[in-house]
């Protein structure tokens, strides 16, 4: 377990083209460019590329075509940019003129479905329409008031109009009302006062409502017919031009990505030059592939080798990690990837995730299923790679059930077993009061024991990069790990454990009070070490050293404690089944059978999901702090993706 070591690679080309180049390093997808040249092309200013956009308008047009949008795996065959990007603007051109006239119709459709709603309430009117808006000297106003409103006209016969109803919907009156254009603007008043909705008849309305009604259908119909066949794009784009499509859209996305990779390629008088890292079980075929490029050399860089090498030059990290512990570097990642040279958390990780794991959720039964559906549905199924974690999660989860001799909430299943074994009972009784006391003990006893590795892992850590100071004076130093391993030896006694030179005078003075007050100093101590000056003054030493003394044992106190929540799971667990059980027994037959059923279902998604969140958030705050600095580059080798926005998300 551990780091892929990374050999520093540069490549000299001469002065041409590093198209080619660039094509074998992307193909070969091993090769992790340096920043530096991309700093210096953007101070110089990049030049634009002018694949991206059309190959933004190419995937639109398949989509509006109907085609696949989805991004194929470049099959190596070249086009000519200039009749690729006329071919997509002028099919663009005819998608666009068609989407124009498909807007119109449907702008058109709307407007006949809202007049045939109007007009359906109209059709008690037997006069023209035309003859009606051919008066000269009156105003006639089509469409309907509240049945409210209409109780009130009486009150307004002084006024000069007539209102005519022609159908009613048990709330509203459909109707018209005229008026003399001289008193058209009182009158207008009125019935806006009176909440009246008019209507405003299209000028393609003619003749009476149901000879307008006859004549919209007929043109609706038309129009739909129209829509029908501007909806079918094969005319435009047959199947054969949408294939041909998408594999401009794949050429494309190829040669925007080279040209992207540009960035990295700094370019001297007669020669380009690019630089970077590569897994050193692949520095052979990278040469080997590079001798495909006429006048192409790469050598390596012995300096960029060493593990602190310049800050400009981390070397990126590749972990590499044994099957089991493989699936546990998502959440190195989740949390940030260690620098390179560091210890590699991840063994540390999948061994005390899963112990935990299964100690918070033992059930021989539930263990089983849950590494079923984790494996076969999570991972094979939905390619979950949290799948594979649960997996082997829930091995520890059978074995700790057996400890347990729990078998889907029955607690005594397993006791034949232990009997044969020569056990006079099950190792551990959950739910006994000695039990209870046995587990909480033992959560705080793996909770100590996983601290002190954790700092033991920041020590060797520190050590390897050669931070002397911060391995001797640090919190999560020697000095840390004598001073809460002494205090922890003080509690022994609780336990009925006696150690004689524990809690002594010395003991207290060495133990105690020394690493206490290295700690207390430990900045001005560094900065003495390094040949610095402190900085501030001898107060605002004292009053920051008391402040991060008084965190420190206070974190001490609450980590410590924080391993509680694994015993307190698992009474927990057997608490819940217990519910379950005296719900089940309260009926019979198959209602029991059924409550055990979906209880055990229940209980199994609930606690597996709790538990798994509750040991990730032991393993960010209580352990990753202690050692973990996650200060990595990511590796991320020159490649051809089939999803470049998410690359770049990324």
């Amino acid at each position: 377990m551990g780091m892929v070591k990374m050999k520093h690679i540069n490549i000299y080309g001469p002065e041409q083209d590093p198209q080619q180049t660039l094509e074998v390093l992307a193909k070969l997808a091993c090769f992790h460019p340096d920043k530096d040249a991309e700093r210096i092309n953007a101070a110089a200013g990049a030049a634009e590329n002018l694949y991206t956009p059309l190959l933004a308008s190419t995937l639109g047009l398949i989509k509006d075509v109907g085609g696949d949008p989805a991004l194929q795996e470049y099959r190596g065959r070249f086009f000519e940019y200039g009749a690729v990007k006329d071919e997509v603007e002028a099919l663009s051109a005819q998608v666009a003129e068609r989407g124009k006239r498909q807007a119109e119709i449907s702008a058109k459709l709307a407007t006949y479905a809202q007049t045939k709603t109007q007009l359906y309430h109209l059709t008690g009117l037997h006069t023209s329409v035309d003859e009606i808006f051919a008066c000269k000297y009156l105003k006639v106003r089509f469409g309907r008031i509240p049945k409210d409103s209409y109780l009130k006209l009486p009150y307004y016969d002084d006024h000069s109009f007539t209102f005519s109803e022609y159908d009613f919907d048990g709330e509203y009156y459909w109707g018209m009302y005229f008026v003399p254009e001289s008193h058209a603007k009182e009158v207008d008043d009125i019935f806006a006062n009176l909440y009246f909705e008019r209507m405003w008849v299209p000028d393609f309305v003619h003749g009476t409502p149901q000879d307008a009604l006859a004549q919209i259908m007929t043109q609706e119909s038309e129009l739909q017919a129209e829509q029908k066949e501007l909806d079918n794009m094969s005319d435009i784009a047959a199947p054969a031009d949408i294939e041909r499509l998408r594999e401009y859209a794949s050429w494309l996305n190829y040669e925007m990505q080279i040209f992207d990779m540009r960035k990295y390629v700094i370019t001297l008088e007669h020669t380009y030059y690019i630089s970077g890292y590569v897994p050193e079980s692949d520095v052979e075929r990278l040469k080997q592939g590079l001798l495909m490029v006429h006048g192409v050399k790469a050598c390596e860089d012995d300096e960029a080798d060493a593990v602190d090498g310049a800050p400009d030059r981390q070397p990126p990290v590749k972990l590499k990690n044994n099957w089991f512990a493989r699936p546990f570097e998502m959440f190195i990642t989740m949390y940030g990837l260690p620098g390179y040279g560091d210890l590699d958390p991840t063994g540390f990780v999948a061994v005390t995730y899963a112990l935990l794991f299964g100690i918070m959720f033992g059930d021989v039964g539930q263990g089983v299923l849950l590494g079923l559906i984790a494996y076969f549905v999570m991972w094979k199924k939905m390619h979950m790679e949290l799948g594979r974690v649960v997996a082997r999660c829930s091995v520890f989860s059978v074995i700790f059930g057996f400890l347990y001799g729990s078998v889907f909430g029955y607690e005594h299943v397993l006791d034949p077993m232990f009997h044969a074994l020569g056990f006079a009972e099950k190792p551990l009784e959950v739910l006994a009061p000695e039990g209870i006391n046995n587990i909480l003990i033992a959560s705080v006893v793996a909770g100590v024991l996983i601290i002190v590795s954790a700092i033991v892992t920041g020590i060797i850590s520190n050590l390897r990069k050669h931070i002397i100071a911060k391995t001797i004076f640090s919190v999560n130093g020697v000095s840390g790990l004598v001073f809460y391993v002494s205090l922890i030896a003080l509690l022994l006694p609780m336990l009925g454990m006696e150690l004689p030179f524990v809690g002594s005078v010395p003991y207290l003075i060495l133990c105690i009070a020394v690493p206490f007050f290295l700690m207390y100093f430990a900045e001005p101590l560094s900065a003495l070490c390094a040949g610095e000056k402190p900085e501030g003054s001898v107060g605002d030493i004292l009053l920051n050293g008391f402040f991060e003394m008084f965190d420190t044992v206070l974190s001490f106190a609450s980590n410590t404690m924080s391993f509680l929540r694994v015993g307190g799971f698992v009474l927990v667990h057997a608490g819940m089944m217990t519910v379950v059980f005296t719900l089940a027994n309260m009926t019979g037959g198959v209602f029991y059978v059924l409550i055990v059923a979906v209880g055990n279902v229940f209980v199994m998604a609930l606690e597996a999901l709790f538990v798994g969140i509750q040991v990730l958030r032991l393993e960010f705050y209580e352990i990753f702090s202690r050692f973990f600095d996650a200060n990595g580059v990511p590796f991320a080798p020159l490649r051809i993706s089939l999803d470049p926005a998410a690359d770049k998300a990324e």
